[in-house]
């Protein structure tokens, strides 16, 4: 059965439906041949950012230039015919692979057509085809350079994140005070949110092109390291069976680091409660059965876990945004 998509105008397409009015109302104001191909050539160099966008618009410079002068020689030489004009395009595909610019073989393409249905290949012919390049490309430029701002999408993420992370730390808490074996985490989730936030900070990187990283890029890395960690602590604690003096100073730890998960934490203090009791271990009794030596392992363990945790966090610093840099 056929599924409609919800029905929605993107930036990119209002970039898109701007450019092309523009386009075409300046190349007929202007007067050329032509003229509503200048829409082709934006609609093809709408990028998503601003760094694809040049990309485009090089690579179709470089291919339309070239297939305007092949094609006005070759058309000039052997006449404009269908075969003539498949032999340009079996030589010229390859050529542009070659020169690294096969993206603009479509707009060549169209170029060439012009070229093959021009009653006269002249001076006038290749100025016309020219003006129609700069137009189309140039706005595409412009188009492009408008932007908008993906700080808040990202923020958002990170708002979903750390809450999260919260709730893992104080469902481990309370696992540990209630002694719930059966406590069972999900961590899709926050494991796509991740993932969709990076890919995002990614394209902001190719929204500027002064800049090569993102800071939020690797906030979000950071906290794909720590969910790894989270994720070994949870059969750690299932494996706590018994009592022990331990468990209420590392659920107080949990508690302590899930309320104090956010991008400016102090992660000194969390590491200095964490090596307190590490300490207060050699105050404490040996175990002195089966369960409770694992049990003692399992909380020593995740004690290594969290410290792990918290070194990645003071290793990371603090989040810092472009503009305040």
């Amino acid at each position: 059965m056929l599924k409609l998509n919800p029905y929605k105008i993107g930036f990119r397409t209002l970039k898109t439906a701007v450019g092309i009015t523009l386009g075409v109302i300046l190349a007929k104001w202007i007067g050329l041949d032509n003229y509503a191909s200048s829409a082709i050539l934006i609609v093809l160099c709408i990028k998503h950012t601003k760094v694809h966008s040049v990309q485009a618009i090089v690579s179709r410079v470089v291919s339309c230039v070239l297939v305007l002068l092949i094609g006005s020689l070759i058309f000039s030489l052997l006449g404009q015919n269908a075969v003539v004009l498949g032999l340009i395009v079996l030589l010229f595909i390859p050529l542009t692979v070659m020169l690294n610019v096969q993206e603009g073989v479509v707009t060549s393409c169209v170029i060439l057509l012009h070229v093959f249905n021009a009653k006269t290949i002249n001076l006038h012919l290749i100025i016309n085809e020219l003006l129609l390049l700069t137009i189309g490309l140039g706005i595409a430029f412009i188009m492009n350079l408008i932007m908008p701002s993906l700080d808040k999408k990202l923020l958002d993420f990170k708002r979903e994140v750390e809450s999260g992370f919260k709730e893992i730390f104080k469902s481990y808490s309370e696992a540990c005070t209630n002694y719930n074996n059966d406590l069972v985490m999900s961590f899709e989730k926050i494991q796509l949110d991740i993932r969709k936030a990076k890919s995002i900070a990614f394209r902001d990187v190719k929204n500027h092109f002064g800049r090569n990283e993102n800071s939020y890029y690797h906030y979000f890395d950071m906290r794909q390291e720590q969910l790894e960690l989270l994720r070994r602590i949870q059969p750690l604690i299932h494996q706590i069976t018994v009592d022990d003096p331990l468990i209420e100073d590392i659920a107080n730890l949990l508690a302590e680091i899930g309320e104090n998960v956010n991008s400016n934490d102090y992660t000194a203090l969390r590491l200095h409660s964490l090596y307190e009791i590490r300490l207060s271990l050699d105050e404490l009794p040996l175990p002195k059965t089966h369960h409770s030596l694992r049990s003692r392992a399992s909380m020593m363990q995740i004690l290594n876990e969290l410290e792990e945790y918290l070194n990645i966090k003071s290793q990371f610093g603090s989040l810092r945004l472009h503009s305040e840099i």
